[in-house]
């Protein structure tokens, strides 16, 4: 019997920042699990700003926001399938909107199991300013949280969402 998540539709966020290139392996590219404690819920909200808004046809039902960037996110397909490969599009919005983001990552992990996954996304960006991270699978049920690394200028800005798998 295939078990699946739908993306969750809340504006609920965890986000951390660090350096630029910490949590990065030699190639620059890949992001590595690393243990890490819990990041409390960001309660801060940029409002002064126009609010993020996806382009035309690109459906997301997945918001993460912090007070310098706003992750626009669907997964492909929808909802994700255990142990079927899925994408994840997701549009970076700096708040307030002084360019792109230089750096996009993907991962996720089991927080009760303490593992993260055994595929590594392989991110792009398409000319229209839509990140892609292709690969991602989740092995088995349970809890994942979804994890965006965003970098801009001298840090690295972690949004963080719940998926539960059953």
């Amino acid at each position: 019997m295939a078990r699946s998540a739908s993306v969750p539709n809340h504006r609920r966020a965890r986000t951390s920042s660090h350096a630029p290139g910490s949590s990065r392996s030699s190639s620059g590219r890949a992001w590595h699990p690393a243990p890490s404690p819990p990041v409390a819920p960001s309660s801060r909200y940029h409002t002064r700003h126009r609010p993020a808004e996806a382009p035309l046809g690109f459906g997301a039902p997945g918001r993460l926001e912090s007070s310098d960037v706003v992750v626009l996110f669907r997964t492909v397909p929808s909802p994700i399938e255990i142990g079927q490969h899925f994408t994840v599009e997701a549009l970076v919005c700096p708040t307030p909107p002084i360019g792109a983001a230089a750096g996009f990552m993907v991962d996720a992990r089991m927080p009760e199991h303490r593992h993260g996954m055994n595929y590594r996304a392989r991110v792009f960006r398409k000319p229209d300013g839509i990140y892609v991270a292709e690969g991602l699978l989740f092995h088995m049920p349970g809890l994942w949280q979804l994890m965006f690394d965003v970098e801009r200028g001298d840090r690295m800005e972690r949004l963080t969402t719940d998926l539960d798998l059953e």
